[in-house]
């Protein structure tokens, strides 16, 4: 049972204003989710601030209007339209000042959450500066089991091939053969992009190396994930990663905090 209509009866015919406001410092994400959640929730929106802002403390997010069950309901709904988005948005914000554009930080891992709440996570991850895509260009991407069924590197990427216009990107681990080899045959078979999906640095090294030995190296990009954090980003750019996708450490980011207050009671409703 709702107790807040019976709750609330005495404050029937008045309207109330409030401020949504940031609690500590990181990027904005998810107004947009905000805005619509208010909008189906009756609550007149007087400003905002867009996606994308750097907040601070105290920064006004949203200032809204409504009645007391709508200001209720708006600090129940309203905090988590934001709040876990802009936790993503600041994660992926840090990263790509870290990187400072020596390699693409990317970040896939939104493809691991919930339906309902992908899009926002993958527009926060955008807004932060990371991408959440492997490459801007049009491209297939086979992962270790569609390497698995095709029983091979080589069968499945020049499959992959065949399809003009797509960047081909492969997943290499090492399962059927040393990885460096498996990285000579994707690059001759005509891959665009090589995945070190195993988070060993010592893997990115090889198959850097062996693309350069080869004469691939300036028309492949050589990309790395697996455990990647703040404190390892630096030794896998050093070891020659064009991109670098970073999952939970994006993704599990914490929620931003943010607070709703009641500043007063704004009007009496028009009857």
């Amino acid at each position: 049972m709702d107790v807040r209509p019976y709750l609330f009866e005495p404050l029937n015919g008045q309207l109330f204003a409030a401020n949504l406001t940031a609690a500590e410092s990181g990027i904005l994400a998810g107004i947009t989710f905000a805005l619509n959640r208010a909008s189906g929730l009756g609550i007149s929106v007087l400003t905002h601030i867009p996606d994308g802002s750097d907040l601070q403390p105290g920064d006004c997010v949203l200032s809204l209007r409504g009645t007391a069950e709508q200001m209720a309901r708006a600090e129940e709904e309203l905090l988590g339209c934001v709040g876990k988005p802009s936790g993503v948005a600041t994660a992926s914000w840090r990263f790509a000042g870290l990187a400072d554009g020596r390699a693409r930080i990317v970040c896939g891992a939104w493809k691991k959450v919930a339906p309902e709440i992908r899009k926002q996570l993958r527009e926060a991850i955008v807004i932060g500066g990371a991408c959440a895509r492997l490459v801007d260009e049009a491209f297939v991407y086979l992962d270790k089991n569609f390497v698995r069924m095709f029983a091979g590197i080589t069968e499945v990427v020049d499959r992959a091939y065949s399809m003009n216009g797509r960047v081909v990107s492969v997943q290499i681990r090492g399962e059927t053969g040393p990885i460096s080899e498996e990285a000579v045959l994707a690059c001759r078979a005509g891959a665009g992009v090589l995945m070190v999906d195993t988070g060993s640095v010592k893997d990115l090294r090889e198959v850097e190396e062996a693309a350069r030995r080869h004469g691939f190296r300036d028309r492949v990009k050589i990309a790395f994930g697996g455990g990647v954090t703040a404190e390892r980003l630096e030794e896998v750019v050093a070891a020659g990663a064009d991109i670098i996708d970073i999952g939970r450490a994006i993704i599990d980011a914490p929620i931003l905090d943010f607070r709703l207050d009641v500043l007063q009671r704004a009007a009496q409703i028009p009857r």
